[in-house]
């Protein structure tokens, strides 16, 4: 019998298998179509490897050909004990991505780190070893601590965690990157995400799925629907928002490329929004950005108009 578990408990149990990659031979991206310069949102992805693909670097090779340009960003989870500054981060770097996202989390393969243990300081000399190479690197990016982390704990113990992680970072010099607090969607929906606000950060963050019937959800909703009270609450605090994991199933024919053409639309509309970075990943529910040929050419028109350069 399969048993099914949810996206959230996938990536905790695999997070650790997806933290220290290969390293992938250099890829030429010449004949891609460069991200240009814009004001507009910064498009990205993550991407999981399948079928023969050997590790993420060559996930996101393959979905930039399938898209005919560069990400602007990449997004790369990691639990507590992967370096930073790793083989996909410098693949990352070294491959056109201007900017990076960095997912940092409190957990091991043995299990949880304690948000409480950090923010007390038992974890400082590997903080500032993580933040000095990071530093030494010169990148610039989006940086989360924790995301996503309100059925992991209490909020006291994450904001004085964070709180920590962050200090060290600016103790040790770290200053290219901007720090993005990233909420379930569902955690705005309901209005419980004040109570998740640190004192200092820099970007409200979102994370949300189209899921329609896939795992137990409750229908068929649009990118509005779900962003949209991530993104009222960015406007009343004053915030940018940057919609850090966003993902799509399939629907009735055509359903998940009118998807992302409306998607595209919505997020002209909606200039709180500085990036977008999409879920390519089966894990729940199967994301992959071309399930459908009418969904891989929405999601390449998207790339390609010029309000997304980044």
């Amino acid at each position: 019998m399969r048993i099914e578990i949810d996206r959230r408990e996938f990536l905790r149990r695999t997070a650790v298998t997806g933290g220290v990659v290969a390293a992938s031979t250099t890829l030429s991206l010449a004949d891609l179509v460069p991200a240009e310069a814009g004001t507009g949102a910064l498009w990205g992805a993550l991407a999981l490897p399948r079928g023969g693909q050997s590790d993420q670097q060559a996930a996101i090779r393959d979905l930039e050909r399938a898209v005919g340009r560069r990400f602007a960003t990449t997004h790369y989870r990691m639990p507590w004990t992967t370096p930073l500054v790793n083989n996909f981060t410098r693949w990352s770097a070294r491959n056109g991505h201007n900017k990076q996202i960095l997912s940092w989390f409190a957990r091991t393969q043995s299990g949880p780190v304690s948000w409480r243990a950090i923010a007390n300081g038992q974890h400082d000399a590997w903080i500032a070893r993580q933040a000095r190479n990071l530093r030494g690197t010169g990148w610039s990016g989006y940086f989360c601590f924790h995301k996503e982390p309100e059925d992991e704990g209490n909020a006291a113990d994450w904001k004085e965690a964070y709180a920590r992680v962050r200090q060290i970072f600016g103790n040790v010099g770290v200053r290219r990157f901007r720090w993005v607090v990233a909420l379930m969607a569902s955690t705005y929906n309901a209005g419980r995400a004040a109570q998740w606000i640190p004192n200092r950060y820099d970007i409200l963050g979102v994370d949300g799925y189209n899921r329609n019937n896939c795992g137990g959800s409750s229908g068929w909703r649009s990118f509005s629907k779900i962003i949209g009270p991530a993104r009222t609450f960015a406007r009343h605090r004053g915030r940018k928002l940057y919609v850090v994991e966003y993902g799509c199933v399939e629907g009735s024919a055509g359903a998940k490329a009118e998807w992302f053409d409306k998607s595209a639309n919505t997020i002209r509309r909606w200039p709180q929004i500085v990036g977008v970075s999409y879920n390519h990943e089966n894990t729940d529910c199967n994301y992959f950005a071309d399930t459908s040929q009418g969904a891989l050419a929405a999601f390449r028109r998207m790339g390609n108009r010029p309000y997304f350069g980044g």
